[in-house]
């Protein structure tokens, strides 16, 4: 990232096996070098331009949070917390979605520019303001596992966006991330399908590899449909965990 606000370009490898941890200090400064140049070129809020930090106080608190009544499912808004009539009518492969936010502006702007303009200096900003948003954590996993993308698709975007918000949010509350989950055929777009359509475009997309612990944590940037994560929650059950929930940075509404 540039200490100044702008996007950071680094080298980054084409495969998920190592996708690189984004760092906003060069390794080879030293720690007066660092404190200089903070000072010269003091962090810059990513929304309002303001210096102090990645996202300022004022606009972290402007980034739209889901209701506190939603389905204990997959956390769709409701009147109440009782599970919503899709999650009744169709058991999703997972236990719970969490996420603090909602996926509306400003907050989607942000991801979109993240995760399709190549502004890998949003990924801290987003990773931590999620960490930020708890009052009390989730329930912590043995392990986490992001949402894999086909190597083709890895290739065109230059990195995994789900696999730097689990190292991230792995890194702050010391939970393993296993890159355990392969996809081996590159779907379509889900845009614009419908339920089981996705479900069909995703059927026998996603493969195990290595033992997991029985507990783990699906990883994402956006739960929309939740039928990505549903199938692989399912896959991941096949596969011998016992129990697959999902985190994610933002539910569409």
């Amino acid at each position: 990232m540039s200490t100044a606000g702008g996007a950071r370009t680094i080298k980054i490898p084409l495969t998920d096996n190592d996708l690189p941890m984004p760092d906003t200090r060069p390794r080879l400064l030293s720690t007066p070098l660092l404190s200089l140049r903070d000072w010269i070129f003091p962090e810059r809020c990513r929304l309002c331009a303001a210096p102090g930090a990645a996202l300022c106080a004022d606009c972290f608190g402007e980034l739209p949070r889901l209701t506190a009544t939603r389905c204990p499912i997959c956390a769709r808004p409701q009147a109440d917390n009782s599970p919503c009539g899709a999650c009744q009518r169709q058991a999703p492969g997972f236990a719970a979605v969490y996420t603090p936010f909602a996926y509306a502006a400003p907050l989607d702007g942000a991801i979109q520019a993240w995760k399709f303009g190549g502004r890998l200096d949003w990924t801290l900003a987003l990773a931590e303001a999620w960490l930020s948003a708890w009052q009390q954590p989730p329930a912590l996993p043995q392990a986490l596992v992001p949402v894999p993308l086909h190597r083709k698709r890895l290739r065109e975007r230059g990195f995994n966006q789900a696999a730097l918000l689990a190292r991230c949010w792995g890194r702050a509350w010391d939970i393993p991330v296993r890159l355990a989950a392969r996809r081996q055929r590159d779907t379509a777009h889900q845009v614009g399908l419908r339920a089981e359509q996705r479900r069909h475009n995703l059927r026998d997309a996603f493969r195990i590899h290595g033992p997991l612990p029985e507990q783990v944590a699906i990883v994402d940037d956006v739960f929309t449909t939740g039928t990505t994560a549903s199938v692989l929650a399912e896959t991941l059950r096949a596969a011998g965990c016992r129990h697959v929930d999902v985190w994610v940075l933002a539910r569409a509404l």
